[in-house]
């Protein structure tokens, strides 16, 4: 007869290693899938941010009753030349000048705060649920303005370092 000894059984200590193991390896997926979360709403409510902020300067511009061309109807990749900045700090400038400054400093606080950030403010007659699908605009010359935004990395559409296929914010900003 098997004299039986107090304690446990090495298969015992292994299945409550395993069962340790795969809660703790969970608990660490959690906090993971969680950092990764808050950081993807960051990104997504500075986006917001910023294209209430661009929409306030255009708004501001047309309110003002600059002539000419609308400058902030514009498309930009990072990486690419962002318009250069004019000096309107000490001195009164003109409206144009003004705004290419704005877009200019926005261009970058945009480049800066999103990884391969793409933008396109333009003119899009689309139905609303369909300018979100892509980065072309119609170019009516009345219709209304949208911003599109876009990034490497974002939650839905995670292109794995590849260049960001459709907006992941597109709002509308005007007329």
């Amino acid at each position: 007869m098997i004299r039986r000894s107090p304690g446990f059984t090495m298969i015992e200590v292994l299945v409550s290693m395993l069962v340790l193991g795969t809660g703790a390896m969970a608990m660490i997926m959690l906090q993971l899938q969680a950092l990764r979360s808050s950081r993807d709403n960051a990104l997504q409510s500075r986006a917001v941010m910023m294209a209430v902020e661009l929409a306030e300067l255009r708004s501001e511009y047309r309110a003002a009753g600059s002539p000419g061309e609308d400058p902030y109807l514009l498309e930009f990749e990072a990486g690419g030349n962002a318009p250069g900045q004019g000096d309107c700090s000490n001195v009164r400038c003109a409206p144009q000048t003004f705004a290419r400054e704005a877009i200019a400093g926005w261009l970058t606080r945009l480049s800066n705060d999103f990884p391969d950030a793409r933008v396109a403010v333009c003119r899009d007659s689309r139905a609303p649920a369909t300018v979100a699908g892509d980065w072309a605009c119609t170019a009516g010359g009345t219709g209304p303005v949208y911003i599109k935004l876009g990034w490497r990395g974002a939650p839905r559409f995670d292109t794995g370092g590849a260049p960001v296929e459709r907006p992941q914010l597109a709002m509308f900003i005007g007329y």
